[in-house]
């Protein structure tokens, strides 16, 4: 199915320029996570080695201290930011249907391993903050494994658009990680927010919240309307 039809809610220069900024923003949010989980799969894999070094920031010292939940997680970054996107590239589904899927069962375990991962680490690694922080960390990644798992059932049950809503959901869930950072290390110093306590507290309450509700109107926007009949009174045979 085409992402941009004209069988869709929004005209379709609209719907261009949306998609247009949209990738603009996950290739950017998938290379920050990419970068990121290299660097702190790094971290871990030194850890595990015995190479902590002497002085080391409170934030990689969570990943030195548990570093085999840290490298599940880490690893399993690297594939979701590499395949992630390409499960939604149109033009690739409709030439090679083969590779979407053989990369599809590679992307939904591995999402799933790594929404687990976060879970587990919510609960082991200190959150700074209020409960409040905890309570988002936990209730995001529970939220990521469960979207991943619905697009699973949904490919199973070959109901592809649901798929593709549940798949956007789940990426989108997974990217907001990525979105925290930029906002925690790039947006709000620009905006005058100095206190890295304060900064910590806003991203929390609103990096998941604001991503998933992105995902959900570009899926309103691009779910294909209901097709009319010419006289909806009459019943239709099951």
């Amino acid at each position: 199915m085409n992402i941009i039809t004209d069988n869709k809610r929004l005209p379709r220069n609209a719907l261009w320029a949306l998609a247009t900024m949209g990738w603009a923003v996950v290739i950017y949010l998938c290379w920050v996570v990419l970068m990121d989980s290299i660097e702190r799969a790094g971290f871990s894999v030194a850890a595990i080695q015995g190479q902590i070094p002497a002085e080391i920031d409170p934030f990689i010292d969570r990943y030195t201290a548990h570093p085999w939940q840290a490298l599940a997680h880490t690893a399993t970054g690297v594939v979701f930011a590499v395949l992630g996107p390409l499960q939604f590239v149109a033009p690739l589904r409709r030439r090679f249907p083969l590779a979407h899927r053989i990369s599809g069962r590679i992307f939904l375990p591995t999402a799933i391993a790594c929404g687990i991962a976060a879970v587990t680490m919510a609960w082991s690694f200190p959150v700074w903050g209020s409960s409040r922080n905890l309570f988002m960390s936990l209730a995001s990644s529970a939220l990521m494994v469960f979207a991943f798992v619905q697009a699973y059932r949904m490919a199973r049950r070959r109901e592809f658009i649901l798929h593709r809503e549940w798949m956007i959901r789940g990426f989108a869930l997974g990217l907001a990680v990525a979105f925290f950072r930029v906002l925690l290390n790039d947006i709000l110093p620009g905006l005058g927010y100095a206190d890295f306590n304060v900064r910590w507290e806003i991203v929390m309450v609103i990096s998941w919240p604001v991503m998933l509700l992105a995902a959900e109107m570009w899926i309103r926007a691009t779910r294909p309307a209901r097709p009319r009949t010419s006289n909806p009174k009459v019943p239709v045979a099951a």
